[in-house]
């Protein structure tokens, strides 16, 4: 299979996910696992499908094609090892200067440091729910690893944010898989659930546009006083 093909199939597998279970068997919980723990394991594949794939998931085994039971614990596992790699990588990098270099040029300076302050500010908080908000779910655990914070600490929290994620997104599915507008609408409903993520996203980004906005003011103000 070529790398455009496969690609093509990355991005078509949480609208499609029905069709491969036919194709693939059993085979589909690997490939299930494998993309939930790249998306949060590996800085540089967050292009990958996360919750809308979990999401449908979780409609497919109200239909009875997948277990939940085992999609519950392959993506409460996937995405807790995932973070404790992720976690690990940071902490190596941080310990190479070289390293560091090669990563800044495929990670921008600005992504590190918007995490670092949303790490620094909700500390706990961010480290359980990060994995809610695109972008800092990856960035959180590797930041955790590249500042030096405790393990233990870190690991105590990420668990707890894996279960509520995982409970969240395949619940929510499995629940509403039965309705007749979603199974018949999913790749709507998936479309819908992407935008609502980038919510909190968007919010932070106003958040602090007017926060620069309302500086910026309060020091020209000052400097005609």
């Amino acid at each position: 299979m070529s790398i455009p093909n496969i690609l093509d199939f990355l991005h078509r597998l949480d609208s499609e996910l029905y069709g491969y279970i036919d194709q693939l068997g059993l085979f589909i919980y690997l490939i299930l696992f494998l993309i939930v723990f790249g998306k949060t394991g590996f800085v540089i594949l967050t292009f990958l499908p996360g919750d809308s794939l979990v999401f449908a998931s979780g409609t497919i085994a109200a239909m009875d094609r997948l277990s939940v039971f085992i999609l519950f614990i392959l993506f409460f596992s996937a995405t807790s090892f995932a973070d404790s790699n992720n976690y690990l990588i940071g902490k190596t990098l941080s310990k190479f200067s070289s390293n560091r270099k090669l990563f800044l040029k495929i990670i921008p300076q600005t992504s590190i440091e918007k995490a670092k302050e949303f790490l620094l500010e909700y500390d706990r908080v961010a480290i359980t729910f990060s994995r809610f908000i695109p972008l800092m779910r990856t960035m959180t655990p590797f930041i955790c690893g590249f500042t030096g914070l405790p393990y233990k600490n870190f690991v105590r929290y990420n668990v707890i944010g894996a279960l509520i994620w995982t409970t969240i997104w395949l619940g929510t599915g499995f629940a509403l898989g039965n309705v007749p507008w979603i199974e018949n609408n999913l790749l709507f409903t998936l479309s819908c659930i992407t935008m609502i993520m980038f919510i909190p996203s968007i919010y932070g980004f106003l958040t602090q546009f007017r926060k620069k906005h309302l500086s910026e003011e309060t020091l020209k103000e000052e400097a005609n006083r």
